[in-house]
């Protein structure tokens, strides 16, 4: 048997068993569905060649209790997938509210169907995922024009005027979700002017008109709503639609009385990691200079397109990246997300979906037929290994290329290592620590010992030059490596294996039948064999 074929093995024995004695005491088919669903997860993905599992857990034993998901990280549609979602932990999800399809024919209709009674939101509420929701489309006798890109007939109505039908629509729907949905999305990508992502044909003026009836009808339908700003693609035009719809909303009558008409700043950020920590302030510097506060950031998209899938073949070009650089992009993507403070990061998204049935790009996480893509497991280290940071630090790109982000957990710190040049690098780290758990992109782990007070970290070189115009323009880093310090050097606790799936938040509503039993009654405690290597 090949060294690949012996490791493949092991993780579907590993992961079958792991999930069927960890899944939660809902069991609607005992105990055989849940060996067959870790057995699927096992075989699913494409395990990275030349990866061997040093880390190694006596059979039977889980290295840590499962945490709870972190509201901070989410999976767009998640409802798509949602035992997959569990799993990957994902904490929160954008769904797509489509107003011509709650009223199709007229102000009075509202179409309980269009989210088939609200059989996927309340599924979703039950395992605990927080919601966000984002509204476009305009039915056709509302629209000016007919499109459903159109401007609202009498949106220059006063927001609650009868005939102000967005105004009335919205009104209607924060007060029926009020408690289950909580945020709203006022439409997407109102920025792009042309090509088939097209959602706004109105002006900026009426988007801001659009923006502030929303805020003022959802605020009275549900005071304790969150309302966003639509997603802006910032790439799309380096933010200069978005810097004069801000201009305008801060000179709207009675701004300063209602926030400005938005609670949260949203944006949409593709492909390039090394981009983050600019753009992210820049938004804030907006935001200061228009006297509109510290406003929190959502990142409502985030994710970058694959050219080497099967189902879709395509060149390496248009800053798209591999199938592994997908996987390195989600890591130092949410990495630095955290450390510059972003409030929510979303995935998008789930699972491929319709669009990529009608030819659109194969941006899920989740294919179609159920098997998943690399970046899946990512998702997954990051859920386990990020959650929970109290604090972070953003160390901007050294001359060597190394960018580092430092996490700081409950007695841990979580460092994440990764280099935007072509060639590999040795990093040396401070210990913090007698060893450390080394962990790469798909949650392989292995322990480290320091030399002389210092960890050194080998480095794999960037790959992902996918801008045709600029070989020496790297997108995404090479393959990242996460260090855990733990202060008390229990690597057994700081271990986190991606079987376990992490439990619903604290404050989430959850129905008895489907609270998760504690993992300290089910499992006993590990051990880790030590790595006979002291160099990572």
């Amino acid at each position: 048997m090949k060294p690949s074929d012996a490791r493949r093995s092991v993780l579907a024995y590993g992961r079958g068993r792991l999930v069927g004695l960890l899944i939660p005491p809902f069991r609607p088919f005992g105990r055989a569905f849940p060996l067959l669903l870790g057995m699927v997860f096992a075989f699913s993905w494409s395990v990275p060649p030349g990866q061997p599992a040093v880390l190694q857990i006596e059979p039977g034993a889980a290295a840590v209790l499962a945490q709870p998901r972190d509201p901070r990280f989410g999976l767009n549609q998640s409802w798509e997938a949602p035992d997959q979602a569990d799993m990957a932990g994902a904490g929160w999800s954008r769904l797509v509210f489509w107003w011509s399809a709650f009223q199709p024919r007229g102000p009075r209709d509202f179409n309980v169907f269009a989210t088939d009674r609200d059989s996927y939101i309340d599924d979703e509420q039950a395992r605990g995922r927080e919601l966000a929701g984002v509204v476009l489309n305009t039915p056709g006798w509302a629209s000016a024009s007919g499109s459903p890109n159109g401007v609202p007939r009498n949106l220059y109505l006063r927001w609650d005027d009868p005939e102000n039908h967005w105004g009335q629509f919205m009104r209607r729907l924060a007060e029926r979700y009020r408690g289950r949905i909580d945020a709203w999305i006022i439409w997407n990508e109102v920025d792009i002017r042309d090509g088939p992502w097209r959602t706004w044909d109105g002006s900026i003026e009426d988007y801001v008109q659009l923006q502030r009836v929303a805020y003022r009808a959802i605020k009275a339908g549900n005071p304790d709503a969150t309302v966003a700003l639509f997603g802006s693609p910032w790439w799309h035009d380096k933010g200069a639609y978005l810097s004069q719809a801000l201009d305008r909303l801060a000179h709207l009558e009675g701004a300063a009385d209602w926030n400005h008409y938005f609670d949260v700043a949203n944006l949409h950020m593709y492909s390039r990691a090394n981009d983050i920590p600019e753009v992210i302030p820049w938004y804030r510097a907006q935001l200061a200079a228009r006297g509109m506060g510290e406003k929190p950031i959502w990142i409502g998209e985030t994710n970058v397109v694959p050219y080497d899938d099967p189902l879709r073949l395509e060149q390496k070009s248009g800053f798209r990246a591999s199938l592994d650089e997908q996987a390195s992009y989600l890591v130092e993507a949410f990495a630095t997300y955290l450390a510059l403070g972003v409030e929510r990061i979303g995935v998008n998204r789930a699972l491929d979906g319709a669009d990529f049935r009608a030819g659109g790009e194969p941006f899920g996480l989740i294919r179609n037929d159920r098997t998943v893509r690399p970046a899946y497991s990512a998702f997954q280290v990051i859920s386990r290994y990020f959650a929970g940071a109290q604090s972070a630090r953003y160390f901007p790109k050294e001359q060597s290329g190394l960018t580092r982000v430092v996490l700081e957990r409950d007695g841990e710190r979580v460092s994440v290592l990764w280099t935007m040049r072509p060639e590999p690098l040795v990093a040396t780290l401070d210990a913090t620590s007698p060893k450390a758990l080394r962990v790469d992109k798909y949650g392989v782990s292995s322990e480290v010992l320091p030399e002389d007070g210092r960890y050194r970290v080998a480095l794999d070189p960037a790959t992902a030059n996918s801008n045709e115009t600029d070989p020496l323009d790297f997108v995404v880093g090479g393959n990242p490596v996460i260090l855990v310090e733990r202060a008390d050097g229990d690597l057994a606790r700081a271990n986190r294996p991606l079987a376990i799936a992490p439990r619903p938040a604290p404050n989430a509503r959850v129905p008895a039948n489907r609270a998760w039993m504690p993992l300290e009654a089910m499992v006993p405690a590990p051990r880790i064999a030590a790595s006979p290597s002291r160099f990572s």
